[in-house]
């Protein structure tokens, strides 16, 4: 009983010189503390202008919306807002849609014939034929 008491205690003290000098030489491995500085001031955030997105009201506000991403040279993709605007806007037959062109079939030829420009970046041809659909576009 007595070893196992001797056994035990031998282990403790062993346990305790051990984490000490560990502590010792993480003490002496470690960096000094950086000399703290004073935060420096932050500059002011200013707002940023919101990117258009979604589809306009009114066909004509979505035809010039077009003409105007049309405009931008080199020509912008097809994917994202104009083929938004093409496809769920002036194309969507539905009476609740924002901007749609209705059942003009001319008018709708002419816009798959926008859509195939556009992804052929050819902007020329683009832009001309946004010219003649904004001219047939119906009125309201």
């Amino acid at each position: 009983m007595r070893a196992k008491h001797i056994t035990v205690r031998f282990a403790l003290v062993a346990t305790v010189a051990l984490m000490l000098v560990a502590g010792v030489a993480a003490s002496q491995t470690a960096a000094p503390p950086a000399p703290t500085k004073a935060a420096p001031m932050q500059a002011k955030k200013r707002p940023r202008k919101k990117a258009e997105t979604g589809i306009p009201k009114g066909v004509h506000n979505c035809i010039d919306a077009l003409i105007k991403m049309a405009a931008a040279d080199p020509l912008i993709s097809y994917e994202g807002r104009p083929s938004d605007i093409i496809n769920n806007g002036l194309l969507w037959n539905d009476p609740k849609s924002k901007c749609s062109i209705g059942d003009n079939k001319d008018l709708r030829l002419k816009l798959l014939d926008v859509a195939n420009a556009w992804r052929q970046k050819d902007a020329a041809r683009t832009r001309s034929l946004l010219q003649e659909v904004k001219s047939a576009a119906p009125q309201g």
